[in-house]
């Protein structure tokens, strides 16, 4: 019989549901990005994560592999840790990665992850909005497993959508650090044209709150 391990419900589900005092918000004038880190994550070594491909409903292979290529590159960006892809067993993973989001994460996969990857920690991803055409919208739900306690470590919750003017402020001020020159005639725009560039646009904001 798997071994479960539960994770408290309200920290992975209910994001809009916690007030203002609750959780802490990326921005003062932006606040569609909601986050926790717990005092484990503060005080744990974190140096190598395992990322799984995130989940999708759709199950829609490309999809899938450009979002989680575009959080890995900015992940890889951050300098925060060392990113290990999975292999090996990457089935069960996904498998978990629809698990976590209801609260639960066997036991055997953290410790599997742990042993096989000399990771300290697995993060497991969900996108919950996706439009990838002209205004491009993006959601994402990640969240980080210690592969210690098996305790969930960070969470993070978004959807952006390009055509709110909060969201356009982001992306000028995103491409205006990020990009060296300017690109063609777009200019920043230019991030609003590719779901790529838009998804590490997306992966930047939220890996910022890590």
């Amino acid at each position: 019989m798997h071994k479960i391990l539960s994770i408290p419900i309200i920290i992975l589900l209910s994001f809009a549901a916690i007030s203002n005092e609750g959780c802490m918000l990326f921005h003062r004038e932006f606040k569609s990005i909601s986050f926790y880190k717990s005092d484990e994550y503060n005080n744990a070594s974190v140096h190598r994560v395992l990322l799984v491909p995130f989940a999708f409903e759709t199950n829609r292979e490309k999809v899938v592999k450009e979002v989680t290529e575009a959080f890995s590159m900015e992940l890889q960006k951050s300098a925060k840790f060392d990113v290990v892809p999975p292999r090996g067993f990457p089935d069960e993973l996904l498998q978990q990665n629809d698990l976590w989001i209801k609260g639960l994460v066997r036991a055997e996969t953290v410790i599997e992850a742990k042993k096989r990857f000399k990771v300290d920690a697995i993060i497991f991803g969900t996108i919950t909005h996706y439009k990838p055409y002209e205004p491009p919208i993006l959601g994402i739900k990640v969240g980080m497993f210690s592969t210690v306690t098996g305790n969930v470590i960070w969470t993070a919750d978004t959807i952006l959508d390009s055509s709110e003017a909060s969201v356009v402020r982001l992306v000028r001020n995103y491409y205006r650090v990020n990009y060296q020159r300017k690109q063609s005639l777009y200019d920043w725009k230019i991030i609003l044209l590719s779901m790529n560039r838009y998804a590490q646009f997306v992966s930047h904001q939220v890996i910022k709150t890590l």
